[in-house]
């Protein structure tokens, strides 16, 4: 990944409509399948977004994300966005006292501990997923 773009990573199921906001429309973007904790089975969009232009891009996601149970993230090398219902959190790799606070917001929406291991985002993609079934970006 560039210096100059972060890959946003949405739950197609997480969006209270079914398709990104507005803003993502024209950015590059993959979908794949995936199973959520292999066992449920969702969408994953990824979306290249200009580093410029997260801040506003993780907003967005906040405001289309359903109530509860779910977050979308905005990463690169160092920084990851942290996209919950109307609320982003910034995490610095490294700094778990962030990494801590992400958890504790995103327990408020209601999602489970286990899927939310910010701190490996950076080395695995989805880290919820079973050993073998890794998609890589």
């Amino acid at each position: 990944m560039s210096a100059s773009s972060m890959r946003a990573v949405v739950i197609t199921e997480s969006l209270t409509t079914p398709t990104l906001p507005d803003a993502f429309t024209g950015l590059p973007e993959r979908r794949y399948p995936h199973n959520l904790d292999g066992q449920t089975p969702i969408e994953i969009i990824e979306v290249s977004v200009p580093a410029d232009q997260a801040a506003a891009r993780a907003l967005d996601l906040a405001r289309a994300l359903k109530a509860t149970l779910f977050y979308a993230h905005l990463i690169d090398d160092e920084r990851m966005l942290i996209a919950f219902p109307d609320t982003v959190v910034t995490v610095e790799r490294g700094d778990d006292a962030a990494i801590d606070h992400a958890r504790a917001v995103g327990a408020l929406f209601e999602i489970p501990d286990e899927q939310m291991r910010f701190a490996e985002m950076w080395d695995t993609d989805h880290p919820d997923a079973p050993a073998g079934t890794e998609v890589g970006a």
